[in-house]
Order: C-alpha cells, then sequence, then structure tokens
C-alpha cells in the first residue's frame, strides 16, 4: 500500500511537471507544429503517467479509509498520513475530471 502511495504520488507530480515543460514553450508566435507536438507529448507522455497516477491512487486511499489495512500495512506516522492526505486530495481531483469529462460527453451525445 505505501509503495503505490508514493508511486501514485510520484507520477502525479512528474505528469504536472512534464505538462508544464510541455506548455510552457508555447506562446502566441509559436509555429502549428511546435503546438501539435506538445500535443503529441500531452497525449503519449503526460496523459498515461496520470492515468497510471489515478489508477494507484483512487483505490489505494478508499482501501486505506479502513483502519485495520493501514495498521496491517504499517501506514501510520506524521509522514504517511500527510502523504495519505495529499494523495486523497489528488485522487478527488483525479474523480472531479472523470465526472466533468462523462459529463460533457453526455452533454454533446444528448445534443445530437
Amino acid at each position: 500500500m505505501r509503495t503505490l502511495q508514493i508511486l501514485g504520488f510520484i507520477s502525479a507530480v512528474a505528469g504536472i511537471l512534464l505538462t508544464y515543460v510541455f506548455l510552457a514553450p508555447i506562446e502566441s508566435d509559436t509555429s502549428a507544429s511546435a503546438a501539435g507536438g506538445s500535443g503529441i507529448g500531452l497525449m503519449f507522455i503526460v496523459f498515461p503517467i496520470l492515468c497510471f497516477s489515478a489508477l494507484a491512487l483512487i483505490p489505494s486511499s478508499i482501501v486505506l479509509l479502513n483502519t485495520k489495512i493501514r495498521v496491517n500495512n504499517y501506514f501510520s506516522g506524521k509522514f504517511w498520513h500527510c502523504l495519505w492526505g495529499l494523495n486523497s486530495i489528488i485522487s478527488i481531483s483525479y474523480l472531479f475530471v472523470i465526472i466533468y469529462f462523462c459529463y460533457l460527453f453526455l452533454a454533446q451525445s444528448t445534443s445530437n
């Protein structure tokens, strides 16, 4: 459980940093091919990293709500509880993004 929490957090931070790296050089005078290359990088590098993070963090954060599981996995102490809190916030944001995309999909499909 601790490994999933650490890997999920590291991949979330890596995804955010890579998003910044890909999008920072784009300005109003950037060519379309350079902007397209950034989009390809976001699609094939950042998106899978964030998907892995979501798949690691959401279930493990929910499972850690059970005290018995936290005790069995030696998930105690200020560091681990702080990491669990941060990962829970990240998990909730992932869930909101998923719900928003589902809403957009349903709104699109019903308007046709």
